[in-house]
C-alpha cells in the first residue's frame, strides 16, 4: 500500500500485526507514574474510543502494558509502514489545505531526520 492509499484507509477495520519495539531508534524516556488509577482508566477509555469494540480485548491489554511500561500510550501497533517525512502539501489526500498542513506538520514531527524520538509523537 502506498502513502496515499494508507492515509485514505485511515484507521483500519482489521487489527494490524503488532510491531516489535525498534531498538535502532531513540525512544522517549519513560514518563513518571503520576496518573491515578482513575486517570489511567480514562486514558485507556480515550485511546480505545477510536477502535471497533471487537478489538478492545486485545488493545486494552496492549495499551495498559504501554502505559505501565512507558508512562504513556503510544499505540506502536499502528505505526505506519511507509517512510515518515513531511511531503509536499499537494501529496496529502485532504479535503482542505488546512487538513493537509496538519498531516504535514505531524509527519515532520515524526521524521527520523528531524525527531529526537521518531516513534513517539511529542509536541
Amino acid at each position: 500500500m502506498n502513502f496515499r492509499e494508507a492515509v485514505l484507509e485511515g484507521i483500519p477495520d482489521y487489527l494490524p500485526q503488532a510491531k516489535e519495539y525498534d531498538l535502532s531508534v531513540s525512544h522517549a524516556p519513560k514518563r513518571k507514574d503520576i496518573l491515578t488509577k482513575e486517570q489511567k482508566k480514562l486514558a485507556l477509555k480515550n485511546a480505545l474510543r477510536y477502535f471497533d469494540k471487537k478489538f478492545h480485548p486485545v488493545l486494552a491489554k496492549e495499551f495498559a502494558e504501554e502505559l505501565e511500561k512507558y508512562g504513556r500510550i503510544y499505540m506502536y501497533r499502528f505505526r505506519p509502514d511507509y517512510k515518515m517525512y513531511a511531503r509536499s502539501i499537494d501529496e496529502y489526500p485532504a479535503k482542505c489545505r488546512q487538513a493537509a498542513a496538519i498531516m504535514l506538520m505531524i509527519q515532520n514531527n515524526l521524521d527520523p531526520a528531524v525527531a529526537q524520538h521518531p516513534h513517539e509523537l511529542i509536541t
